[in-house]
């Protein structure tokens, strides 16, 4: 899977991230009164760019995401790292465009529903 340039990392104060697929994806999800309150601590685009997240007057509605001319890689790649150890444990950490990848994919997968998963168990279906 190709991810789209303007791919955004987001990470939170419980050093968490969320992948977006796009600036508009990013800032339809990300609440302003969210980033106000300092709920989001970094983000980046795929190549390390920092990303500025403000939150406008008054705080409602979507937050304002910015890129700058700043790029930093490395603590990109700290932070990636931290996730792994934090939120994948046991796992192998990757690369933030593997990251990337790996969240956008887990994430576009329908999960079975409960209610599906509920009916099979009372009445399977016959095979």
């Amino acid at each position: 899977m190709d991810l789209p340039p303007d791919t955004v990392l987001v990470f939170d104060r419980d050093e968490g991230l969320t992948v977006f697929e796009s600036f508009e994806h990013a800032t339809n999800y990300l609440e302003a009164i969210d980033v106000s309150e300092g709920e989001y601590t970094a983000a980046y685009s795929l190549d390390g760019r920092v990303l500025v997240l403000t939150a406008p007057e008054p705080w409602r509605g979507p937050a304002v995401l910015t890129g700058t001319e700043g790029f930093d890689l490395t603590d990109l790649e700290q932070r990636v790292a931290r996730y792994w150890q934090l939120h994948q444990v046991g796992r192998t950490p990757c690369t933030p465009v593997q990251t990337a990848r790996f969240l956008i994919e887990r994430d576009s997968q329908s999960p079975r529903g409960w209610l599906k998963r509920l009916t099979d168990r009372v009445a399977p279906r016959a095979r």
